[in-house]
């Protein structure tokens, strides 16, 4: 799956890439909804993130069932309990990547685009 390199940080790609591997049944159209992102916001929580955009809605159907699809675990460096991940969706069209970390660690002061992490795979022990 190939995500535009300017408009996700590192962190976002992976984690988008996995979410769709993740659900087999929505990969085809999310991949091609997130290909068309135009980033509307990026907010740093101080308990995760929250990264706002918009998708070309004539580029897929929708994308039926639940308005979330839940993302791998991360070990994310400099929050100690790790990360976990929704990709939030508006009327079937993925709109929204939330960030969150475990515990109560804070993100003030992590620049989310240049933070070493490493996703664990669907299925893995947690963190």
């Amino acid at each position: 799956m190939s995500l535009p390199q300017f408009t996700f940080t590192s962190l976002e790609r992976a984690v988008l890439a996995l979410i769709c591997e993740m659900h087999p049944d929505d990969r085809a159209a999310l991949e091609i909804q997130l290909a068309s992102v135009i980033l509307k916001s990026r907010e740093n929580t101080g308990c995760g993130f929250f990264t706002h955009f918009t998708v070309d809605r004539t580029s897929s159907r929708p994308i039926g069932g639940e308005r979330l699809r839940n993302g791998p675990p991360a070990q994310v460096e400099g929050v100690r309990h790790g990360m976990g991940f929704i990709l939030w969706f508006e009327e079937g069209y993925a709109d929204c990547l939330e960030g969150y970390a475990y515990g109560d660690d804070s993100t003030t002061d992590l620049a989310f685009d240049a933070v070493r992490f490493e996703l664990k795979q669907p299925g893995a022990n947690p963190l």
